[in-house]
């Protein structure tokens, strides 16, 4: 897998400096766009060493990068998120204690977007309003949100959107690096696809671009020519602040449909299971990011009655019969997914699951979903709400199911709630 970058920064229409910095290291797949905060003393110092520190401590920490690559686990993974977040944190204590001495640049800080092309993933990271889109399958992605007092307003519940738009402190950062000791860092990691196509930019851009207009460029895209092309549209609707954009395009090379289940796919099948229907496409990412697959030959048991019960279990390709007591009472196919309540509990299995075919399986483990879980309260409460929706959906079947089976019987039933019914004789 290749990535391949173009940028283009220009000051605009309205600034006589240019604050926005960034960097490209195709050798080590990282891209950066940092933003020195307009209205603050040398936010252009401030975005020029946060891009520079964060090269530096990325090269250092080279030998993680090829670790990952020549050994593609989810602990290696996440070891080199956290590569990327202390480049940023480290970027933050430099411009921060270098604040604090110097009177000058007292209070200046800067937005930061990270990007880190592995073989097979992509890590993102980022603190502030300059953000990461991603183009793909037709549709663009905005994959970093704004740490902006308005949003953060409307997260915690405590405003309505339509007013925290009006308020004057709508667009005032609640995160940058530099203007803290330490700084809160969001982090993504995003299987990568072939196609795949980024745009990391800051906000001089995406105020004057929206997601229709980005869609529209990406479709008809040659990425060499993007950035030039995206800086003069931003030029064109007034240019009042700094533009910054890469594209970073992915060249992959193709492998064969039978030994992998890729990031589409994967996209694909947890769109459809009831238990992620509020998940955002980011939101989902994350859920993916903490996936695994497990394939099992014909005959072999995915899972036995009785077992320990700690994984969920989506078919990905082949087919599986359901045993109870060694008596068949279901099948699960591509697409079907079994075992989600041994992610909340300990029970045994209740069923044995039998391979028919050669079977790929894509696996949630209950330790990495519970800890995934307390990091993104967001996605705790809207899976918690699916799974509610989901066992009463289950709880007035089977009451449907019972009254119908006593009505065939000619018994009189009386059935009122999802819970409540009763059979008299």
């Amino acid at each position: 897998m290749k990535a391949n970058g173009y940028a283009l920064s220009d000051p605009g229409l309205k600034r006589s400096a240019n604050e926005d910095f960034f960097l490209m290291d195709e050798e080590i797949g990282l891209f950066v766009v940092c933003d020195g905060v307009g209205g603050h003393v040398a936010g252009g110092t401030a975005s020029d060493m946060a891009g520079k520190m964060i090269r530096k401590v990325m090269n250092e920490g080279r030998t993680i990068l090829l670790k990952y690559n020549s050994d593609r686990s989810l602990k290696n993974r996440a070891v080199v998120a956290g590569l990327l977040q202390k480049a940023i944190q480290t970027a933050n204590e430099q411009i921060y204690r270098m604040a604090e001495v110097d009177v000058v640049k007292r209070g200046m800080c800067t937005t930061v977007v990270a990007l880190v092309i592995l073989d097979d993933y992509a890590i993102l990271a980022h603190a502030g309003d300059s953000r990461i889109y991603l183009y793909r399958s037709g549709q663009v992605h905005q994959l970093t949100e704004d740490h902006k007092y308005a949003i953060e307003m409307v997260k915690r519940g405590m405003m309505k959107a339509e007013d925290a738009a009006k308020s004057p402190q709508a667009n005032v950062l609640t995160r940058a690096v530099g203007i803290q000791p330490a700084v809160q860092i969001d982090t993504l990691q995003l299987e990568l696809a072939a196609g795949d196509f980024f745009l990391l930019c800051s906000d001089g851009l995406h105020n004057y671009a929206d997601r229709n207009e980005l869609k529209r460029r990406f479709s008809t895209a040659d990425p060499r020519t993007m950035p030039s092309e995206l800086v003069e549209f931003a030029k064109s609707m007034g240019g009042a602040d700094n533009v910054t954009a890469i594209c970073v395009k992915l060249e992959m090379e193709k492998t064969a449909k039978d030994d992998v289940v890729d990031a589409l796919k994967k996209t694909e099948i947890f769109g459809k299971i009831p238990m992620f229907r509020y998940l955002g496409y980011t939101e989902m990412t994350k859920v993916l990011s903490i996936a695994h697959l497990k394939k099992f030959s014909q005959g072999a048991a995915v899972v036995k009655q009785g077992d320990p019960s700690d994984e969920m279990y989506i078919v990905a390709a082949g087919d599986t019969d359901v045993l109870k007591n060694n008596v068949k009472i279901a099948e699960r196919k591509k697409g079907d997914f079994f075992g989600e309540m041994g992610i909340f509990d300990n029970a045994p299995r209740s069923a044995t699951v039998m391979a028919t075919t050669d079977v790929t399986a894509i696996t949630l483990h209950r330790k990495d979903l519970l800890e995934l879980l307390r990091q993104e309260s967001q996605i705790a409460v809207k899976l918690l709400w699916a799974l509610n929706r989901e066992l009463n959906d289950r709880i007035r079947k089977s009451s449907e199911d019972v009254a119908s089976r006593a009505t065939s019987a000619g018994e009189r039933t009386d059935v009122n709630l999802p819970f409540n019914y009763e059979i008299t004789r």
